[in-house]
């Protein structure tokens, strides 16, 4: 008969799957030696078979590592964003990590708040796109690891993972360009940290490489809303812009709600590009042409920068690529 009563132990697992107790030990805590895949499987299979559950507390009073990742979300309706910490959690889950999700709401004393709080928990490393200027953000917790997302410049003694802003919106410059555009505004948003700052600069590399006056620039809140409100002033310049680089799909979104209410047809009037690529840019119409950043490698970047045995405070940047779709005037459809 097998086991009805009470909670399964190590032992249990061990004599179930015919290995040592060592061997579950190294299985769940990932090390520190190496155990075959088909020996880590029949041990996974016992202690599913017997229900069984780490103690993570006792593991982390023993190790000194509670296996936690705290991350801090200052908006949980980015879609873009939220697909990098979905990633990042499943990684981190096959690793035999657990993750703890706390939001700021775009407030610094709120992120402030849930930093400390995270590090009351013992997180070993803390991944966080923060509301405060970057140089003051300094690690509270010399065994916790900080991984800051969105800089895109290097920040003293934390990792640092972005795409390379200047880089990527040249990118999607030099395509509206070739679509003969040369009046062409952009939106972005407003941030203390200085997100927005590489994506500026490529804005007026851009022009500079084309030997053109750049175009305007209006500022409003990363969100639908601004996007939507920033588009109407937009729309009522004298001289109104023939293209739109929309600093985030986010903005893009409120900018085509803004643009299909005044009846201008997209891409025929106003064309569009947006940054991001997250999965409600293909669900817009027309469908949005956009700078498509690289969630996948962000996550796995940040996670090795979080745990990886010998990583160590620096900057990655990222390429980005360009996904042509329809509203910057490519694969239209025949009406």
């Amino acid at each position: 008969m097998g086991k009805t009563t009470g909670k399964a132990t190590r032992n249990d697992v061990a004599n179930l799957a015919n290995v040592s107790t060592a061997v579950v030990s190294y299985v769940f805590n990932n090390g520190p030696r190496n155990v075959s895949p088909q020996t880590a499987q029949k041990v996974r299979d016992a202690a599913a078979k017997l229900h069984y559950q780490p103690n993570s507390i006792a593991r982390a009073l023993r190790t000194g590592n509670s296996k936690t990742l705290g991350a801090v979300i200052n908006d949980f309706t980015n879609p873009f964003a939220l697909s990098i910490y979905e990633k990042l959690e499943m990684m981190a889950a096959e690793k035999g990590y657990s993750m703890l999700f706390a939001t700021s709401h775009s407030e610094l004393q709120k992120e402030k708040a849930v930093i400390k709080e995270l590090m009351n928990r013992n997180v070993e490393a803390l991944f966080i796109s923060p509301c405060e200027n970057v140089t003051l953000f300094t690690p509270s917790n010399e065994n916790c690891r900080l991984v800051i997302f969105d800089i895109d410049r290097k920040v003293p003694n934390v990792s640092t993972i972005a795409t390379d802003y200047t880089k990527a919106v040249q990118l999607g410059m030099s395509h509206l360009f070739k679509h003969g555009h040369t009046n062409i505004a952009m939106i972005i948003g407003q941030s203390s940290n200085g997100i927005s700052d590489g994506r500026i600069n490529g804005w007026y590399q851009a022009f500079k490489n084309e030997g053109l006056p750049a175009g305007h620039i209006e500022h409003t809140e990363f969100s639908r809303i601004g996007g939507y409100k920033a588009m109407l002033k937009i729309l009522d310049l004298k001289d109104r812009p023939t293209a739109i680089f929309a600093g985030s799909d986010l903005i893009a979104l409120g900018a085509l709600r803004a643009l299909h209410e005044r009846h201008i047809r997209v891409p025929e009037e106003i064309a569009i590009i947006s940054f991001d690529g997250s999965i409600d840019s293909q669900y817009t119409y027309p469908e949005l042409t956009v700078i498509q950043q690289n969630p996948q490698e962000i996550a796995r970047l940040a996670l090795e920068a979080a745990i990886g045995p010998n990583s160590k405070p620096t900057r990655h940047l990222l390429e980005a690529k360009l996904v042509i779709r329809q509203s910057c005037g490519c694969n239209m459809k025949t009406q």
